[in-house]
């Protein structure tokens, strides 16, 4: 709330020399021109005003703006401790019940009261009518509740009443007990009534009656409201699952949604504990699927705590869903095989992109034929590059980072593959021309289909996907066109760095005239 702003005149006195020399100076101009005696006196009387007042210009008096701040615990404990002093005369003056506001108990109707201060002080409280006054000339105090304030003489049986009001709503004691929000007056008398028990108990917090609320809220001194991000805890304690709800429900109404940054919920049913939060701890929402809390439970159980499933919970966490699942990602060390196996059996039911986000933390997977190292990791890719709803997309992954070694010195990539069948390739319409497909290809490339139909096959017998799948990801499922064999044969070329010749220049000639 905005600071209320007082405002004072104040005279510019060096305005007034500004326009006193301006008014001598030009009346020794019109004695000038008149040719009065006295026009050289005036002219240069003015004028050294004027180089006075500019001179000294720099020191200008303004409007000022006195701010009224809000009440802050420091002049609120001030005002406490001149009201503690009343009470206590009040106390010994009337023996009138009143009501408890921490409690509710207690009677009385009368509202308007006055007494008699002592020497020297005078003050009026106003509640209704938001008016505080300090200072009259007569020497008694009043307090007004509804918004009349009688003479001290005629209401002073009633004066323990409102002071005993103000001192049971912990007006007296403001700075150190009452925590005041004024918005939970939208909770119902029961709830209020719980919650208020469950800060007592776990944040050692003192909220006022429900009925006090309407009070405070009214209350002439602007009351100030507790940040929530200031609670803290002395210890651990234990928590029912009703008891967090009202918590929750309490923090929907004033939009408070940071309460995991300091503190973690952990456990099940009656056995809920809620205790400070560690450094490098964050909270997990426990409804997630049962697959991702068991790679928290796994590979996480330091840094991520696993709360109650309660569904109020899951807007207060900011680690779930997606975001969850792109932690884990962030985190991953691919050689750890048991947690990457873990994770991509997570990510193989949700979107491709967060499958990309993993696969572009490879840089590459090598399968050895023979002695078969690295058979885990391509099984896992196989998997994963599957499981794309874009199959183009993960085969496009597969290629990239899948090599194969076929030798000690030797590894070899999907695109090295030739996948033709026939042995000899025509061209023209009558078929007159012919190339031999192993003239093409001098290097062994022919022999590298065997390796990768003997891998398929494998991965066939063990379950991992169907032989129609895995062709189509190996990119097998139809045989090299000409383009491919003529594609394939330009990628050995360059790969090699060798110029085509025989064969290989003819063929590359016939594809062009043909095709």
């Amino acid at each position: 709330m905005k600071p209320d702003v007082v405002k004072t005149k104040k005279l510019d006195i060096f305005n007034l020399f500004y326009s006193g020399a301006a008014v001598v100076i030009l009346i020794g101009v019109i004695a000038k021109l008149l040719e009065w005696p006295a026009q050289d006196l005036l002219i240069t009387g003015g004028l050294a005003i004027e180089a006075i007042v500019f001179g000294v210009s720099a020191v200008k008096f303004v409007d000022v703006e006195v701010k009224q701040e809000v009440a802050t615990e420091a002049t609120l404990s001030k005002v406490a401790e001149g009201l503690g002093t009343i009470a206590a005369n009040a106390k010994a003056a009337a023996g009138e019940t009143y009501i408890n506001i921490q409690t509710g108990d207690g009677s009385g109707s009368d509202t308007d009261i006055a007494l008699d201060g002592t020497e020297g002080v005078n003050a009026v409280v106003r509640i209704n009518n938001q008016e505080l006054i300090n200072g009259t000339e007569e020497n008694n105090l009043k307090i007004d509740i509804n918004g009349d304030i009688a003479n001290a003489s005629l209401a002073q049986k009633n004066a323990a009443h409102s002071l005993w009001q103000l001192e049971q709503m912990d007006i007296l004691s403001l700075a150190k007990d009452l925590f005041f929000q004024p918005a939970w007056d939208k909770l119902s008398t029961d709830d209020y009534t719980q919650v208020s028990q469950i800060f007592k108990r776990i944040f050692d917090k003192k909220l006022p009656n429900k009925e006090a609320l309407p009070f405070l809220i009214q209350f002439p001194v602007k009351l100030p409201i507790p940040e929530m991000s200031k609670l803290v805890l002395d210890k651990a304690h234990t928590m029912q699952a009703i008891e967090v709800e009202l918590l929750c429900k309490a923090f929907s109404i004033i939009k408070f949604n940071t309460f995991f940054e300091n503190f973690i919920l952990s456990g099940q049913g009656e056995s809920i504990e809620i205790r400070p939060r560690k450094s490098k701890e964050q909270q997990v929402f426990g409804g997630e699927e049962e697959v991702v809390l068991s790679h928290v439970q796994n590979y996480f159980t330091k840094e991520l705590i696993i709360s109650p499933n309660i569904e109020c919970l899951k807007s207060l966490v900011k680690l779930k869903d997606q975001n969850l699942l792109e932690y884990f990602i962030q985190k991953i060390d691919i050689k750890q095989e048991a947690e990457l196996f873990s994770l991509t059996n997570i990510l193989n039911s949700e979107s491709d992109e967060l499958k990309k986000k993993l696969l572009s933390k490879f840089k590459k997977v090598r399968y050895n034929v023979d002695t078969a190292a690295g058979y885990a990791y391509l099984k896992n890719l196989v998997q994963t590059t599957l499981s794309f709803s874009d199959s183009s997309l993960g085969q496009q992954y597969f290629n990239k980072i899948i090599e194969f070694q076929i030798a000690e010195n030797k590894t070899i990539v999907l695109d090295d593959v030739v996948n033709c069948y026939a042995d000899t390739i025509y061209f023209g319409s009558k078929n007159e021309y012919s190339v031999a497909l192993n003239e093409l290809f001098v290097n062994g490339e022919l022999t590298y289909l065997n390796y990768i139909n003997t891998i398929i096959e494998k991965l066939v017998t063990d379950n991992v996907s169907k032989k129609s799948k895995l062709l189509e990801l190996f990119n097998l499922n139809e045989q090299d066109t000409k383009k491919d064999v003529f594609t394939k044969l330009n990628y050995h070329l360059a790969k090699t760095n060798t110029v085509p010749a025989g064969s290989q220049l003819a063929f590359i000639l016939l594809y062009k005239q043909y095709s």
